[in-house]
Formats: C-alpha cells, sequence, structure tokens
C-alpha cells in the first residue's frame, strides 16, 4: 500500500514536470541526513523547498532546523498539506504572488 505522503509527492512531481519546473526528489536514508525536504524546486528563479505533509503530521525538529537554515540563506519552504495547496504556492511563486 502507498503511503498518502508518497502518493502527494508523486501529484506534485508531475505537476512540476507538466510545467517544466526544475527540481530534485530528496529521498530520506539512513546515510543523508535526516529533515531535508522532500522536493526542491527552483520556481522563476527562486530556491523552494518543500517538506510535504499530510493529516496531521508537523515538521519535527530536525525538519525545522532545515527549514530554518534554508530560510536564513534566502531560500523558501513551505510545507503544504494537500496538492491544493502546493499548486497554490507553485502558482502564486510563478506570478509573482508570494
Amino acid at each position: 500500500m502507498i503511503k498518502p505522503e508518497k502518493k502527494l509527492q508523486d501529484k506534485c512531481i508531475a505537476y512540476l514536470k507538466e510545467r517544466r519546473i526544475y527540481y530534485l526528489n530528496l529521498y530520506g536514508d539512513g546515510f543523508s541526513g535526516k529533515g531535508k525536504p522532500d522536493l526542491i524546486a527552483c520556481v522563476d528563479g527562486q530556491f523552494v523547498a518543500f517538506e510535504l505533509k499530510v493529516g496531521e503530521n508537523d515538521l519535527q525538529d530536525d525538519q525545522k532546523i532545515h527549514r530554518a537554515r534554508i530560510r536564513r540563506s534566502g531560500g523558501l519552504h513551505y510545507s503544504p498539506y494537500s496538492f491544493e495547496e502546493f499548486k497554490k504556492i507553485v502558482e502564486d511563486l510563478r506570478h509573482n504572488r508570494s
């Protein structure tokens, strides 16, 4: 059975591909460190990180550390809880309404 966050991630990746938006899908494993965002994209020249969440999940402490580092470096970090929220963020960034 596919986990809900994986389903959301697959939809988000397809959405980025359709719009020819560059992205990286960061897989978590025991060797590469904890807390990295699920997706990193370049949306109209902006560095954007997405930590995808479903249901009652909230950011874990290690994810909050990455969020703080990304924001401190001038990047953007979002934690959308639905595909619709993800699409709105991307479209707002594409139309400079962030």
